[in-house]
């Protein structure tokens, strides 16, 4: 699902993101052990290195149990319960370059699904076997299904796999980074490695926050991890893979005019060899389907032959089903569905359009209706999300979300760049103007640089910021600018860096954090050291800690002392949580330890304390101390 794909769900919809729910996706092997119930805490020592190791033909089982609870108003208690058996055996064990792969099959399926739109039947669950492929590093590299495997049944399945996979350093290390994805988005997961015990070891992996795109952001939605931490038990002796998992994640999802929604994901799992059930060979792996099947990959996934024999009225009805009684969490099956059916009915989008005109799609569903059109990718989706985009008889939340979908629809064309650009410059909306705006800066980030399309964009850019200057709407050019991530716009944006108005500077160092890192840092670093307000500070600092995603950032003695110097004489809980995120990124470092460590006892905050001890161990907290 892309950032822009967002906006018209999320930022400009009227209903929540849907989680997924259950785990069961910590896999191991026991060495051709044969099963005889459930298995006794290691006692060997554990080795440096540990690894997920398997061996051919050997098999396990797991016992696992997962709830999602929504925390809400509308539906106070809400939940999707999933629990059942896990059993495995190895077909392949891992060798250079490949990864190993298991035949994986459910059994005793308990799945109850009150939030969730995608139903899926606890029947197919158990019906056949899937494949999992495991690197040495435990992380899922494929998931293959047999043919007839439903799309809502795989991607439960395939999210169950991303959402709660634990990934190893693949070193000695005892604190590692690494980028992961889950149901809900992109993270960045923070792991830590505790001292082996009776050969057993323990990691706690944190997620501290998504990575949500930034056109997403500026348009209202807003999703914050309030607690996210889970730990798993590996036995290290008998090749490093888990055999206990336990965890929680609280998410509260803001959507614009809406009340906040809260999720509470609860799982657990256990290694139980006495519960395991024989895995039928019943699909070859060469049969499997490991194809992602999700709202990015909608344009290439199967369409069910059922779906495409529908006519237009009943594939509507069908779609709108999913929103009966305003359920919650629908948008994004509900459009995957209708996506599908237009890919196989190109001709029907106009009509499709006209139902909408007609009043004929309900209020509830326009954000996925708009979404459909997008993710459906035909010539013909994309002509109707341009009609739609003019049509005087449409809200002007209906052409925003059709101006979003637009950019965001397949590859960038000079057409639809051209139709934005009107409703820049003409449109009576100042909301259709500003989503048609970061529409163009976000296709100008997908365009090739050196593309014709792509200078034109930079050109129709610099036009908007000249004509802008001085007003409100310079703000808005700035997002767009931003989206573009081109660093064509560095002198531009350092001006307005300098501005004397903090709510200029504010947004052009946000939109500086999207640039490279080479031109964006030691623009942020100056404006840093000499900024008065907190508020940019803080600003300044999320982009600084956001630059170069994935790994860890090395910073020069003189930014370490600037931190210092921030973190000893802000009175901003705001600013200082900023600096210390921004040197956590560099926790590599030991003199970054040295300048967290050396604040914490003068920290009055305890989150910020709390924060400082994700990167500082207690050793090293009493070592700097001293």
């Amino acid at each position: 699902m892309s950032g822009r794909s967002w906006v018209v769900a999320a930022g400009l919809g009227l209903a929540a993101v849907g989680l997924g729910v259950g785990t069961w996706a910590h896999l191991g092997a026991e060495g051709g052990a044969a099963v005889t119930g459930a298995v006794a805490r290691p006692q060997q020592a554990a080795p440096e290195v540990l690894a997920c190791r398997f061996e051919r033909h050997a098999r396990a089982a797991f016992s696992f149990g997962s709830s999602a609870t929504l925390n809400a108003p509308t539906a106070p208690g809400a939940e999707d319960h999933f629990q059942g058996h896990l059993s495995w055996v190895v077909v392949e064990p891992a060798r250079p370059g490949h990864p190993a792969l298991l035949r994986a099959g459910l059994s005793s399926v308990v799945l109850a699904q009150a939030l969730s739109q995608e139903r899926v039947s606890a029947v197919e669950l158990e019906d056949s076997p899937f494949y999992v492929r495991v690197d040495t590093r435990c992380r899922f590299v494929g998931i293959g299904f047999a043919p007839h495997w439903s799309g809502d049944s795989r991607r439960l399945v395939r999210t169950l796999l991303e959402s709660f996979e634990f990934v190893l350093p693949g070193d000695d290390s005892t604190r590692w980074r690494v980028e992961q994805r889950d149901g809900v988005g992109a993270y960045t997961a923070e792991y830590r490695r505790d001292e082996a015990r009776d050969g057993e070891t323990r990691i706690t992996r944190t997620k501290p926050r998504y990575s949500l795109d930034d056109t997403v952001r500026s348009l209202g939605l807003r999703l914050q991890v309030l607690g996210a931490r889970a730990e798993a038990d590996f036995d290290a002796a008998r090749g490093g893979w888990m055999w206990r998992v336990k965890g929680q994640e609280t998410i509260r999802i803001h959507l614009p005019g809406e009340a906040p929604q809260g999720f509470t994901h609860r799982f657990h799992l256990s290694r139980e060899d006495g519960v395991f059930v024989s895995v039928r060979d019943s699909v070859a792996p060469e049969a499997a389907d490991f194809a992602v099947v999700s709202g990015a990959d909608v344009g290439t996934a199967p369409v069910d032959a059922a779906l495409v024999a529908l006519d237009r009225g009943a594939a509507r009805a069908r779609f709108l089903a999913f929103f009966d009684e305003g359920a919650k969490g629908a948008v994004f099956p509900a459009a995957r569905l209708l996506a599908g059916w237009l890919r196989a009915h190109p001709e029907q989008s106009a009509l499709l359009l006209a139902d909408l005109r007609r009043g004929e799609i309900d209020q509830v569903a326009r954000a996925a209706f708009f979404l459909a059109f997008e993710l459906a990718g035909t010539e013909q989706s994309r002509q109707a999300l341009a009609d739609a985009l003019v049509s005087r008889d449409l809200s002007a939340l209906d052409r925003s979300r059709a101006a979003s979908a637009l950019a965001d629809h397949g590859a960038p064309s000079r057409a639809a760049a051209d139709a934005l650009l009107a409703q820049v410059r003409e449109s009576d909306s100042p909301m259709v103007a500003n989503v048609s705006l970061l529409g163009l800066g976000s296709m100008a980030g997908r365009t090739p640089p050196g593309a014709p399309l792509h200078e034109a964009l930079r050109a129709t850019l610099r036009e908007e910021l000249a004509r802008a200057a001085g007003t409100h709407d310079e703000l808005a050019v700035l997002d767009a600018i931003g989206n573009s991530r081109d660093d064509g716009f560095r002198d531009a944006l350092e001006a307005r860096l300098k501005s004397e108005a903090p709510a200029l500077r504010g947004r052009a160092a946000e939109a500086l954090g999207r640039l490279s890192h080479e031109v964006t840092r030691p623009l942020l670093v100056s404006q840093l050291e000499r900024e008065e307000s907190p508020g940019v500070s803080a600003v300044i600092l999320r982009s600084l800690s956001h630059l170069a995603p994935g790994t860890e950032l090395d910073l020069t003695g003189a930014e370490l002392a600037l931190a210092g110097r921030k973190l000893a004489g802000s009175a901003s809980v705001e600013e200082r949580a900023g600096v210390i995120e921004w040197v956590g990124r560099a926790r590599g470092q030991r003199e970054a330890r040295r300048v967290l460590a050396a604040h914490f006892p003068r920290e009055p905050n305890v989150r910020l304390q709390q924060r400082i001890g994700a990167f500082v161990t207690p050793g090293e907290l009493r070592e700097f101390m001293r």
